[in-house]
């Protein structure tokens, strides 16, 4: 059985705090600069003979594909998109993902590194889904 809208919420809810979005986009755009700086040492590390070509090059369009997502994300969180939430919380759980299986496999720093940056990212960006208009509410 559907359920009706939320009468209790506000058409225009306020943001949790005034620094939220900011803090959210910056987070996202650190996880893009560090996304296009594994993607540059994939393609050098192929180049140089680091690892194989194919798998270098693969890893590193991979790589800069999703930076390109996290920076879109960003520039979406700034302007109170949708995109920039959904993928982001998304990506989050993908990260944390990576993070502890890093950690499991003895990439201890790295691997806490992408898991802190995960769950601060997941937090900051869970606290502006309220306050994101839904398309339905967009005049």
């Amino acid at each position: 059985m559907p359920t009706a809208p939320d009468s209790t919420r506000p058409a225009d809810a306020e943001d949790p705090g005034p620094r939220t979005r900011p803090r959210a986009a910056l987070l996202l755009g650190v996880e893009t600069l560090v996304l296009a700086a594994a993607a540059t040492f994939c393609f050098v590390a192929a180049s140089g003979g680091g690892m194989t070509a194919r798998l270098g090059v693969g890893l590193g369009i991979f790589l800069l594909l999703f930076a390109a997502g996290t920076a879109l994300a960003a520039r979406s969180v700034l302007a109170k998109g949708r995109f920039g939430i959904g993928f982001g919380i998304t990506w989050q759980m993908f990260q944390a993902l990576v993070g502890a299986s890093m950690i499991s496999s003895g990439m201890v720093w790295q691997g806490a590194i992408a898991l802190v940056l995960a769950i601060a990212t997941f937090v900051v960006l869970a606290r502006l889904v309220r306050s994101t208009p839904l398309p339905s509410r967009l005049d």
